[in-house]
C-alpha cells in the first residue's frame, strides 16, 4: 500500500499548481469552519445571556460572513481537487496503457485479453477518489477532527476527555477493517475482471456461439463468474457496513455522553450555556468528521485494493525490444544456424529443434508442415517477439541479437491469415502499415492488393468505415486491406501466413500475380495450407515436429518425399 500511495503521489505531483490553489479555499473553509461554534458560544454567551443588542447583531453578520466563506471556499476546492483528480486519473489511464503496450509478447501470452481491458477500465475508475475533492474531504473531516479536539479541550477539559474515549476504539476498528476491505476489493475486482473476459470473449465469438446455439451456456458461464465475484462483494459488504455502523455509533455515543455530562455540569454552575452549546458544535463536528474521516478510509481503502493491481503491472518491468544496431538497408538474406526454441508457457516442448536454414535475398519460400510443426515459430523469431532458446538467427549476415529490433520490424511486413483491422476507415487501415503514406500511395497498395476492386463500389470509397475488426467486411476483403497495409511499407522481408486463403481462385490469382510483378521483390515467407501456394515459390520448406525434413521445389519434393507427398494428399487443400 505504501508503495502505491508513493506512485499515486508522483503523478499527482505533476498537477501541484491546481492542487495549491485549491489548498487555499481548503485552509478557509477548515478555519471558518472551526471558528463558527466560537461565534455561537459569543452569540450565546454575550448576546442572548447578557441582553446586548450590539453584540448579538455584530456577532451575527460575523457567522453569515463564516457561512459564505465556508460555501464559497467548498465550491472552488471541489473543483481544483476534482480537476486535479480526473487530470491524474487521465495520467494513470495513460500510463498503464503505454506500459501495456511495451510488455513482451511471452507476457500476453499468458494474460486474457478481455481481462486486462477490463481492468484497465475499471481498476483506473477509483483514482480520482484518492486524488480529488473526496481525498480533501476526508482530509478535511480529519484536520475537523484533530482541530475540533483542540478546541473542546479549550471549551471544557473534562467533558473533552468523556468524549475522547471513543477515539482508540474508532482507530482499531478503522485499522481492522481497512486491511479487510482492501483484501477483499482486490479479490472481487479480480473476479469481476474475469468475468469481464468471459463476456468478451463470448461476445466477440458471437458468430460461433449463435452457430452452436450456446447462448445458453455462455450465459451460465457468465453468471457463474459473477456469482463468484458477488461472494467476494459480500465479504467486502460486510467489512464495510462493520467499519461504517461501529464508527457511527462509537462517535454520536461519545457526543450523547458528553452532552448529558454537560447538562450536570451546567446545574452545578461549572459550564455556561454558551459553552455547553459551543461544545456540543464541536462534539458533533469531531464526531461526525471521525465518521466521514472513517468513511472516506473504508472508500480508499477499497480502492486501493482496486488500484493494486495497476502499480503490480507498473511494477513489473518489460523485457525492452532489443536494441543495437541500424544498418542503413537490409537486402534479405535469412539465415537459422542450430536454432531450438520453446515457448515459455510450454517450457518443455520444442517448438524448433536445431532448424538450420538460409534463404537468400528475394527468394519465395513457403514453409508448410502439419499444425505445431514449427511455421509460425520461425516467423515469430524472425520478429523478434521470442529469442532463440539456443542457436543463432542472421539477416543479411547480421546477428539478430545485434540489430535492433524496432528497426527491422519497420522493414517485416507480415499478412496473417486472420488479419487483425482496427476501427476506422479503409485509407486509416491500409495506411498502418506506413503512417506518412500519401493518398496516391494508399491508392496504389490497395490496386496491387486487388482490393480497388470492392472499395470502388463503396459510397465512401477509402473513407468508408469498417467497424470494429473490419466486421463490415467479407473475410476475403479483409485479407485484401491486410495485403495493402503490408505492401505500403515497401518491406524488405514480407511474411504471408495463408494470406490468400480467404479469396477465392481469381482474386487469389490477380493478389498473387500482383505480387510477382511488383517494382522490387522482397524476400517472402509463405505459410501455406494450400497447394495454390506452394507450386510457384522457389523452395518448399517441409517441417514435421520443429524439424525440417525436406526441402526443394514443390515438383521434386512430390518425387522424392514421401511425407511431403503425403502432406500434399491430406494438409494441402486445392484452391
Amino acid at each position: 500500500m505504501t508503495r502505491q500511495l508513493r506512485a499515486i503521489l508522483r503523478l499527482a505531483a505533476e498537477q501541484r499548481g491546481m492542487y495549491a490553489a485549491g489548498s487555499i479555499f481548503f485552509f478557509v473553509g477548515i478555519g471558518s469552519g472551526l471558528a463558527y461554534p466560537l461565534y455561537v458560544r459569543r452569540l450565546v454567551d454575550h448576546g442572548v445571556m447578557a441582553g446586548e443588542s450590539e453584540t448579538l447583531r455584530a456577532t451575527g453578520f460575523v457567522l453569515l460572513a463564516l457561512l459564505l466563506a465556508e460555501g464559497v471556499s467548498a465550491f472552488m476546492r471541489d473543483y481544483f481537487f476534482n480537476l486535479a483528480g480526473e487530470r491524474v486519473s487521465l495520467r494513470v489511464r495513460q500510463t498503464v496503457f503505454e506500459h501495456l503496450l511495451a510488455q513482451d509478447i511471452p507476457f500476453f501470452d499468458r494474460q486474457k485479453t478481455g481481462m486486462l481491458t477490463a481492468r484497465m477500465s475499471a481498476d483506473a475508475a477509483g483514482i480520482p477518489l484518492l486524488t480529488g475533492e473526496p481525498a480533501a474531504g476526508g482530509l478535511r473531516a480529519a484536520v475537523f477532527a484533530v482541530g475540533g479536539s483542540a478546541l473542546l479541550l479549550y471549551t471544557s477539559p473534562t467533558l473533552t476527555l468523556i468524549v475522547m474515549l471513543a477515539v482508540p476504539p474508532t482507530i482499531w476498528v478503522s485499522s481492522v477493517f481497512g486491511r479487510r476491505i482492501r483484501k477483499h476489493t482486490s479479490e472481487m475486482q479480480a473476479a469481476y475482471a474475469d468475468a469481464g473476459a468471459t463476456a468478451e470473449e463470448s461476445i466477440a465469438g458471437v458468430r460461433t456461439v449463435r452457430a452452436f446455439s450456446q447462448e445458453a451456456a455462455e450465459a451460465g458461464r457468465y453468471r457463474a463468474r459473477l456469482d463468484d465475484a458477488l461472494a467476494r462483494a459480500r465479504h467486502k459488504i460486510i467489512a464495510t457496513g462493520a467499519l461504517s455502523g461501529l464508527s457511527f455509533t462509537l462517535g454520536d455515543g461519545a457526543v450523547l455522553l458528553g452532552l448529558w455530562a454537560g447538562g450536570a455540569l451546567i446545574v452545578r454552575h461549572q459550564l455556561t450555556a454558551g459553552q455547553l452549546i459551543s461544545f456540543v458544535l464541536y462534539a458533533f463536528l469531531v464526531s461526525k468528521n471521525s465518521y466521514y474521516a472513517a468513511v472516506y478510509w473504508s472508500s480508499a481503502s477499497r480502492e486501493l485494493g482496486v488500484t493494486s493491481w495497476l502499480f503490480e503491472l507498473l511494477d513489473r518491468r518489460p523485457v525492452p525490444p532489443p536494441s543495437g544496431s541500424l544498418r542503413p538497408e537490409i537486402a534479405g538474406a535469412i539465415a537459422l544456424e542450430n536454432v531450438t526454441f520453446r515457448y515459455p508457457t510450454r517450457p518443455h516442448v520444442d517448438a524448433l529443434a536445431g532448424v538450420s536454414l538460409d534463404v537468400a535475398p528475394c527468394e519465395v519460400v513457403a514453409l508448410v508442415g502439419q499444425s505445431g510443426a514449427g511455421k509460425s515459430t520461425i516467423v515469430n523469431l524472425l520478429l523478434r517477439f521470442y529469442a532463440p532458446s539456443s542457436g543463432r538467427m542472421f539477416v543479411d549476415g547480421h546477428n539478430l541479437d545485434d540489430l535492433d529490433a524496432v528497426w527491422l520490424r519497420r522493414r517485416i511486413g507480415v499478412v496473417m491469415q486472420e488479419p487483425v483491422l482496427f476501427a476506422g476507415t479503409i485509407a486509416d487501415n491500409i495506411r498502418y502499415g506506413r503512417a506518412d503514406a500519401s493518398d496516391a500511395e494508399v491508392a496504389d497498395a490497395a490496386t496491387l492488393a486487388n482490393a480497388r476492386e470492392f472499395i470502388d463500389r463503396l459510397p465512401q470509397g477509402m473513407a468508408t468505415p469498417i467497424g470494429e475488426r473490419g466486421v463490415q467486411l467479407s473475410g476475403g476483403q479483409r485479407q485484401r486491406l491486410a495485403i495493402a497495409r503490408a505492401i505500403l511499407r515497401r518491406p524488405a522481408i514480407l511474411v504471408l501466413d495463408e494470406a490468400t486463403s480467404a479469396l477465392d481462385a481469381e482474386n487469389e490469382s490477380f493478389v498473387q500475380d500482383a505480387l510477382r510483378a511488383l517494382e522490387y521483390r522482397p524476400t517472402t515467407f509463405v505459410i501455406a495450407h494450400r497447394l495454390s501456394s506452394v507450386v510457384s515459390v522457389d523452395r518448399v520448406i517441409v517441417l514435421e515436429r520443429g524439424r525440417i525434413v525436406a526441402v526443394g521445389r514443390h515438383e521434386e519434393l512430390l518425387r522424392t518425399s514421401t511425407f511431403y507427398r503425403r502432406l500434399v494428399e491430406t494438409q494441402l487443400v486445392p484452391a
